[in-house]
């Protein structure tokens, strides 16, 4: 007898892990997320579809409740969430979502704005004019079925999809591993590449491009892409579709313009993107815009006014690199082959399988024409037999006791099968009218007709493939309407950052600690947190560049528009920039007004305007020197960090372990002062520092025993500098007593002993 210890199978848990996620992921990517590359649909989509056909919600039938429709769909076929199965409808009905929509909605089915539809139990629904052109053939045996999920009823396994769906529609889908999506293009530009493909199966991409341009949005806007990339894209099944929306300058009074969107870039929430206007507009970043508006009905309408005398093309270029104006839509020609595999596919193998299944179809659907012709004519032609010898089958049916022995002598004399029997058992007497026989042999020679017909069709692949044209140009003829996205190579305006920065004189607070903001007057706003102090206070603009150099030897460079700004303590460095653990400001400077006055002649009254150039280097740059707490240091070009407008900074001086930059300065005297903690005082020419071109350690310029390097600072001969002892003492040095030094110095006994300044 088997114990229960005998039914447990002993597995290792990563093989058991594996085997089940791969059915997870197998399950996902099959059941749910890709589409079918023959009619296009995902399984949700495509039980929504069959259910309302079931329920007889054609394009000619009243709207039915959409809660009546989902209840359908899951109870009979989808398994799942209904507000999931609610919300892949609601997308088929919108004419914003879909190209072509598959459903017609009646109520709030959802807008451009981002607003959701209305509950399902208010809405409601019915198959499109198109949807029914994808479900019209499935009654002709030309489609597998398969069981429901609890094997009760039966669902099909593909819709016929009398039009390519997957490229009309387009879809997206996230799998596992694997994702898909396909942009929407226009019905009677794919119609045309199909046919094309049917004449010339050799056809190469780049004629098929000339008739399918490119994608076709249903909210219009402006596709930029060349060609070469739209080939690349279709040929890889794989790249990005710039879209931009269209707009158009009108003439306001005194002579003001305004910028007008009439369309924006698919997937874009429009009431997210005036939010994101009016947002820039607030912050003073577009401030040649003075009124943003949405004008929008059924139309998009949204418009921009700007000031007088305004570029609108520079405003334009600003807002497609800083909104959702212009924005990528991602191509993914991933799908499942006819075998149920995954696949990235080309432009043209997506319509080679398209047209490989039309082909399976449209013969199907033919031999079960043939079989249903073949049958009626079966029956008529025992019609025409018994009308040849009615008075015959009249006495034999009269002298038969019952039903089933008229059958049997009527079978046996006309020698007919089950069938015909059958049939003529049932026959209304008012058939046997002289009329009718006319109408019986009129529509024997029809039938006759449309059998050799079909019998031509089946015997030639040409015909068929003549007949695949000839549906499919119905179809285009039906339901073909213009291009709405242009094809328009992208004209990209340069622009400067600084044209969106409103002229603005402030001031740059930068604490110790690395609070740092912008005010328009300092007064009251000089305050700081309890234990901080002040490290720079910079006048500016907001146009100017200012950077701030930390202790682990790199700079940031950021606008001072985009400084925080009010009455507050500003923002920590930390927040604007990538500051590493420990990292800490120890210099501001206004970059704009360093580079462009210090190397010009700034301080003329204090030395020769010829000694004050030879620390400028050519072309205007500005020499400045780093020095760290133990007195190591270079001199090192300003300039070179100017465009440095990263959040990562860049890096101007190496810093050895335990080591740190204490301080960076301007050399615009001819020798430089240095105080150390212990109160010692070294100057050293400038002259005598070396200049690097990268990041480098530099060399000893004081010899720093016990201590640390205070203070630097750029003076000339003779000068007085007042220095703060550690009692907070105030005291001047006279720099006539200490000479200049060679580099490496310990110095003179200056003061008692200093604090950092």
């Amino acid at each position: 007898m088997a114990t229960k210890e005998d039914s447990i199978l002993t597995t290792a848990l990563h093989s058991e892990v594996e085997n089940r996620f791969l059915t997870y992921a197998l399950s996902t990517i099959v059941s749910r997320s890709l589409p079918d590359v023959r009619d296009g649909l995902k399984p949700v989509h495509r039980r929504i579809l069959f259910a309302m056909w079931e329920m007889g919600l054609g394009p000619t039938a009243k709207f039915r409740k959409s809660a009546a429709v989902v209840g359908e769909v899951l109870g009979k076929f989808h398994p799942h969430g209904d507000q999931a199965a609610y919300d892949a409808m609601v997308r088929m009905a919108q004419d914003f979502s879909l190209r072509y929509p598959l459903v017609e909605g009646s109520g709030n089915f959802g807008s451009l704005d981002g607003d959701p539809a209305a509950a399902m139990r208010y809405t409601e629904a019915r198959l499109s004019q198109l949807a029914e052109e994808l479900l019209v053939e499935i009654d002709k045996d030309t489609v597998g079925f398969r069981p429901n999920y609890d094997n009760s009823l039966k669902e099909p396994m593909v819709l016929p999809a009398r039009f390519p769906q997957l490229l009309v529609n387009g879809t997206s889908g996230i799998a596992v591993g694997m994702s898909c999506s396909f942009p929407p293009h226009n019905i009677g530009e794919v119609i045309d590449g199909l046919t094309a493909l049917i004449d010339n199966s050799n056809i190469d991409l780049k004629d098929i491009l000339k008739l399918i341009k490119g994608p076709d949005f249903p909210t219009a806007g402006q596709i930029l892409n060349t060609k070469k990339e739209l080939k690349d894209i279709y040929q890889t099944g794989s790249g990005a579709i710039r879209v931009r929306g269209e707009y158009a300058i009108e003439d306001l009074p005194r002579g003001k313009q305004a910028i007008v969107f009439t369309s924006i870039p698919y997937q874009v929430n429009k009431a997210k993107l005036i939010e994101k206007l009016v947002g820039l507009m607030d912050d003073k970043k577009l401030p040649q815009v003075t009124a943003v508006r949405d004008e929008s009905t059924d139309i998009v309408r949204v418009v921009l006014e700007l000031k007088a005398e305004t570029n609108p093309e520079l405003v334009t270029a600003y807002l497609f690199k800083h909104t959702d104006l212009e924005s990528s839509f991602p191509v993914n020609f991933t799908a499942l082959k006819p075998s149920m595999e995954p696949e990235r596919l080309s432009l043209k193998e997506v319509m080679r399988y398209f047209l490989d299944f039309r082909l399976e179809i449209t013969t199907k659907r033919l031999n079960y024409d043939l079989r249903l012709l073949k049958a009626r004519l079966h029956i008529l032609k025992a019609f025409e037999m018994l009308y040849d010898d009615l008075d015959t089958a009249i006495k034999l049916i009269r002298k038969s006791k019952s039903k089933e022995e008229a059958g049997e002598k009527l079978k046996k004399h006309f020698r007919f099968d089950d069938e015909q029997t059958k049939a003529i058992l049932e026959m209304q007497l008012y058939k046997l009218a002289g009329l009718e026989i006319e109408r019986i042999l009129k529509e024997k020679a029809e039938k006759t007709k449309q059998k050799k017909d079909i019998e031509a069709i089946l015997a030639s692949q040409k015909k068929i493939w003549g007949l695949i044209k000839s549906e499919l140009q119905e179809i285009k003829d039906k339901y073909g309407d213009k291009r709405r996205s242009v094809m328009k190579a992208a004209e990209d305006v340069e622009f400067s950052q600084e044209d969106f920065i409103v002229h603005e004189d402030v001031t740059v607070i930068m604490t110790r600690m690395g609070w740092i903001r912008r005010v328009k007057t300092v007064g009251e706003n000089l305050r700081f947190k309890e234990g901080d102090d002040l490290l720079a206070l910079l006048p500016a603009n907001t146009r100017d560049n200012i950077a701030v150099f930390s202790s682990a030897g790199k700079v940031y460079v950021i606008k001072a528009f985009d400084l925080p700004s009010g009455s507050g303590f500003g923002e920590p460095v930390q927040h604007l920039f990538k500051f590493g653990d420990g990292e800490r400001p120890i210099a501001t400077m206004n970059f704009s007004t360093v580079l462009s006055n210090t190397a010009a002649g700034e301080g003329e009254d204090e030395q020769p305007k010829a000694k004050q150039a030879e620390l400028s280097l050519s072309g205007g740059t500005v020499i400045a020197i780093s020095v760290s707490s133990k007195g190591i240091g270079f001199k090192f070009d300003l300039s070179q960090f100017n465009s440095v407008t990263t959040r990562a900074g860049k890096k101007f001086a190496g810093v050895k372990e335990g080591d740190n930059i204490m301080a960076v300065e301007i050399l615009d005297r001819l020798n430089v002062l240095f105080l150390t903690t212990e109160g010692k005082a070294v100057v050293v020419a400038e002259k005598e520092i070396p200049l690097l071109t990268g990041a480098g350690k530099g060399v000893k310029l004081v010899n720093v025993k016990n201590g640390d390097v205070a203070l630097v600072r750029a003076v000339n001969k003779g000068e007085q500098v007042k220095v703060i002892d550690d009692k907070g003492k105030e005291k001047t040095l006279e720099l006539k007593n200490f000479g200049v030094m060679t580099r490496g110095s310990v110095g003179l006994k200056a003061v008692k002993a200093v604090r950092f300044v």
